[in-house]
């Protein structure tokens, strides 16, 4: 599925593109980035992680789960990505994850581009229910899903490791369709 261009007042989210891997790379090593990140590609070299963000570029052309870079229109810089992870067919939701590098954190980059997303694949995309879920320690990323609407669903205790060997449990929230900006 091509990842249609969504645009809001302050941000473009496109499709990514060759000129963006040194973001996307960026936003794969970037410790501060990952600590909650059940996803981890610490184990891969960088040629490795270059090898992944270009096939991933070369898949945005056809799959299923969109990918967007997520601009700043002002200056056309790349601040975060924002994708769907998973697609449920059965009962008709997807599952949304989002980063914004470090130094853009605190502007409502993460807020504005999940609100966006979120209204696109409810109202066009025709989803029943969007899907966000996140460490409970994730404290910034909570507060993302809030501004944007979403409603907590519930939790599964204990299921995320965490970076010193503890366990943390996973924090759901839900947007459901026909729903405005």
């Amino acid at each position: 599925m091509l990842s249609r261009t969504l645009e809001t007042e302050r941000l473009i989210l496109r499709r990514y593109e060759e000129k963006d891997i040194n973001t996307l790379l960026e936003i794969l090593t970037d410790k501060r980035l990952t600590e909650y990140k059940l996803v981890s590609y610490e184990d891969l070299t960088k040629e490795e992680k270059i090898n992944l963000i270009k096939d991933w570029i070369r898949k945005s052309k056809t799959s299923l789960t969109e990918k967007w870079v997520i601009e700043v229109k002002e200056t056309h810089e790349v601040v975060g990505n924002i994708v769907v992870n998973n697609v449920i067919r059965k009962p008709n939701y997807c599952n949304v994850g989002y980063a914004i590098l470090y130094n853009y954190w605190g502007n409502g980059y993460a807020t504005e581009a999940l609100k966006a997303v979120s209204y696109y694949l409810l109202n066009y995309r025709n989803y029943y229910l969007v899907e966000c879920s996140c460490n409970e320690n994730n404290i910034r990323s909570i507060r993302v899903l809030e501004k944007s609407g979403f409603i907590k669903d519930g939790y599964i205790n204990n299921r995320r490791i965490n970076k010193d060997g503890t366990y943390s449990s996973v924090v759901y929230y839900s947007k459901k369709n026909k729903i405005s900006l």
